[in-house]
C-alpha cells in the first residue's frame, strides 16, 4: 500500500482539547507524565514495584486463556509471554470492545500503534523489553455498538436476546450473518477469505470473547500482540481492595474533584461519575451497583461477578499489568484525565497516554487524481471546497484574459515594428482581421469557463470522494467496518512500524490500495 501523511492540524481530527493535551501545559496536573517518548524512563521507574507474584498471575491467566481458545503459543507471542515473567519487561496497552468481525478500522489502528510503540521503545530503551497488549472489553454490555456491521453504507445487525457482558455471550447466529454478507455482495478474494475466517471462528467458538481473540490472533498473532480478557476471577481477586472500596463509595470525592478540574481547564467531562463505579454480573445481566446501607455493610459479592465501569477500568488495567503507555481514542484520552485522583488514592502512576493514529483508506485509482493540497482540502467543509473551485475558475479567467491582452499587445507591437522598419508598409488591415479572431477565442474560453463553473464536474467528483472517505459527520475509521478495506489488515510488520506509533502523533495517514 502507498502511504502519505498530513499534519493533524490541517484535518478535522484535531481539536482544542488535543492542542492543549499535546502542545501546552494546561492539563499537566491531570496526568502523571507528558505524552512523549522521553517520559518513558519515569514511567518505567513508576512501575518497578510490579511484583513477581503479579507477573506470575498475569502470565498464568494468559496461557490459560490461549489454551481455552485452542491457540498455539509460539514465535513472538511465546517470547513475549515468557518475557513478562521478568522484572525488566513492561507492556504497551490498548483496549476496545469486541466488535463482530473485529469491527471498525480504528480497532486495527489501535493494535498497530501498540505494536509500533513497543518496538520504538525497545530501540530507545535497550535494557528493557516491551510487550504490546490488546485488552478486550468483554465486560461491556453495549451490545448494539458491537453487533452492527457497516458494509458499503448498509448497516447490518446481529439479533440476539442475550443480555449482560458481551464477552460471555454465545455467538449463535453470528456465523449465519457473515454467510449472508458473503452472498449478498461482490467481494474480492481477500475479503472472501476474511469472511470465511469469520464464519469458521464464530461457528466454533463458545463465546464472543474467544471468537474475537481467535480472529484478532489470526491476523496479528505473528507480531507478538498479547490479547487479554480481564473478565477473570484471579485478576479480579487481586483487585479486591479497590472493589471493596468502591462498594463503600470511597473514590467518589477524588473522581469528582478531578472531573471538575478538567472543566476548569476548559474542557467538558467525558464520564459521568457515580458514587459506585461497579456493575454486578449475575444471571446474564449486568446491572449498576447502587450504594445503600446494605451494600456498604455487605461483602457478599463474589469478586468475579463485579465489573468495573469506564471510570474504574483504567485503574484495574494498571493494577494487573506492568504498563507504561496506553493507546487511547480521543474520548478515552479525555476521560482518563478525570481519573488522576483515583490513581492518587492508591499511590499508583497513570501511564503515558498516547492518542491513537488516525488514517483515511481509499483506492489508489481514485487517489491518483489528486495531489497533496487536494487531500488537505478534503478535510474542509463542502462550502470551502466549492469556494476553492470558484477561486480556481476566477484565476483561470484572469489567466486567459491576461494572455489575450498580451497577444493583442504583441500584435500592436508587431505592427509598430513593421511600420518603423519599412516606411510606407502598413499592416493595420491584416491586424484588424486577426484581432476579432483573438477576441472570439477569448470569448469561447470564457464561455467554457462559465460552463465549467455551472457544471463543475471536477467539483462534483471531489465532493463525492469527500463524502465517501472524508466525511466529518461519519468518520471513516469509526463507522466503516474492516471488511470494506480489508487490505488494512494485511500490512507488513515493517509497514506498521513505519506508519504508526509515537512518531506519528501529530500526523494523519493516507493509505492508498
Amino acid at each position: 500500500m502507498e502511504h502519505r501523511v498530513l499534519d493533524r492540524r490541517s484535518t478535522f481530527f484535531n481539536n482544542e482539547f488535543l492542542e492543549d493535551y499535546y502542545h501546552s501545559s494546561k492539563l499537566d496536573h491531570l496526568r502523571t507524565y507528558k505524552p512523549n517518548i522521553d517520559a518513558i524512563s519515569k514511567a518505567l521507574n513508576g512501575k518497578k514495584n510490579f511484583s513477581a507474584h503479579q507477573r506470575e498471575t498475569l502470565v498464568s491467566v494468559l496461557k490459560k486463556q490461549y489454551q481455552e481458545a485452542s491457540l498455539e503459543i509460539e514465535g513472538k507471542l511465546k517470547k513475549n509471554l515468557e518475557n513478562l515473567y521478568s522484572s525488566d519487561t513492561y507492556t504497551v496497552t490498548t483496549g476496545q470492545q469486541i466488535h463482530l468481525g473485529l469491527g471498525p478500522l480504528y480497532v486495527f489502528y489501535k493494535a498497530y500503534d501498540t505494536i509500533a510503540i513497543a518496538q520504538e521503545l525497545k530501540k530507545k530503551y535497550t535494557d528493557f523489553n516491551f510487550v504490546p497488549v490488546f485488552w478486550m472489553a468483554t465486560e461491556d454490555h453495549d451490545l448494539e455498538e458491537i453487533a452492527e456491521i457497516n458494509i458499503f453504507g448498509n448497516k447490518l445487525q446481529w439479533d440476539t436476546n442475550q443480555k449482560g457482558a458481551v464477552g460471555r455471550m454465545k455467538p449463535e447466529g453470528v456465523a449465519e450473518l457473515f454467510i449472508y454478507i458473503k452472498g449478498a455482495y461482490n467481494f474480492s478474494e481477500q475479503q472472501n477469505e476474511f469472511l470465511d475466517t469469520c464464519i469458521s471462528v464464530y461457528a466454533s467458538s463458545p463465546n464472543l470473547s474467544v471468537a474475537f481473540r481467535r480472529l484478532l490472533h489470526s491476523y496479528l498473532g505473528h507480531t507478538g500482540l498479547v490479547i487479554l480478557d480481564a473478565d477473570n476471577s484471579e485478576m479480579k481477586h487481586s483487585f479486591r481492595e479497590v472493589l471493596s472500596d468502591e462498594l463503600q463509595g470511597k473514590n467518589y470525592t477524588a473522581l469528582t474533584a478531578f472531573s471538575e478540574q478538567l472543566e476548569l481547564a476548559g474542557h467538558q467531562r467525558q464520564l459521568h461519575i457515580r458514587s459506585c463505579n461497579l456493575f454486578a454480573m449475575t444471571t446474564n445481566e449486568r446491572e449498576k451497583v447502587e450504594l445503600n446501607e446494605q451494600t456498604v455493610a455487605s461483602s457478599s459479592y463474589n469478586t468475579y461477578d463485579l465489573s468495573p465501569n469506564a471510570a474504574l477500568r483504567p485503574l484495574y488495567q494498571e493494577w494487573v499489568l506492568p504498563n507504561v503507555l496506553y493507546v487511547a481514542g480521543p474520548s478515552e484520552l479525555k476521560y482518563w484525565l478525570q481519573l488522576k485522583g483515583l490513581f492518587d488514592n492508591y499511590a499508583m502512576p497513570m501511564p503515558i497516554l498516547h492518542l491513537r493514529t488516525s488514517n483515511i483508506v481509499m483506492p489508489k485509482k481514485i487517489a491518483e487524481n489528486y495531489d497533496i493540497l487536494d487531500f488537505e482540502l478534503f478535510f474542509a467543509t463542502d462550502e470551502t471546497v466549492a469556494a476553492h473551485y470558484d477561486v480556481k475558475i476566477a484565476n483561470l479567467s484572469e489567466d486567459f484574459e491576461s494572455l489575450h491582452n498580451a497577444l493583442i499587445d504583441k500584435l500592436n507591437g508587431y505592427e509598430r515594428l513593421a511600420a518603423d522598419t519599412f516606411p510606407g508598409f502598413n499592416l493595420s488591415g491584416k491586424i484588424s482581421k486577426i484581432v476579432p479572431k483573438l477576441n472570439e477565442l477569448n470569448s469561447l474560453a470564457k464561455e467554457q469557463l462559465i460552463k465549467k463553473s455551472k457544471e463543475n464536474i471536477e467539483l462534483s467528483k471531489m465532493l463525492k470522494v469527500k463524502a465517501l472517505y472524508f466525511n466529518k459527520n461519519e468518520v471513516q475509521e469509526r463507522n466503516i467496518h474492516l471488511i470494506n478495506h480489508i487490505s488494512i489488515a494485511h500490512l507488513t510488520e515493517a509497514t506498521i512500524c513505519s506508519n504508526f506509533g509515537m512518531k506519528k502523533q501529530d500526523k494523519v495517514g493516507l493509505f492508498f490500495y
